[in-house]
């Protein structure tokens, strides 16, 4: 199953503000070739983020909670899985999950 991680660190494009007011046209070029290059990484992460597609094999489960310490999820996580050709949304309610909604494909 493919796996999704929080981003620690803050995305920030690079900004010189003495260069953009510096009348230095070399300056200025170098500069935005550099924010290019920054965005153009960003403009592929995002690309990646918005294409991702999890992979979800009967009994496997996608979790909307990070696990406790113990690998556990804690009672009020919410998760979606795959049962037979059915989807489920399912809630952990008194430690047992429940199932909150079920989702059938068209016949």
């Amino acid at each position: 199953m493919n796996i999704l991680e929080k981003l620690d660190t803050e995305v920030r494009l690079p900004y010189d503000e003495e260069a953009l007011l510096s009348k230095d046209p070399v300056r200025i070029a170098d500069y935005l070739l550099e924010l290019v290059k920054a965005t153009q990484e960003l403009l592929e992460k995002l690309t990646i983020i918005s294409n991702y597609s999890v992979d979800l094999a009967t009994g496997e489960a996608a979790y909307y909670a990070l696990p406790q310490d113990d690998g556990t999820y804690p009672d009020g996580t919410w998760r979606r899985k795959q049962v037979g050709d059915n989807l489920e949304d399912q809630k952990k309610i008194d430690g047992a999950w429940v199932m909150v909604q079920r989702r059938v494909p068209p016949e």
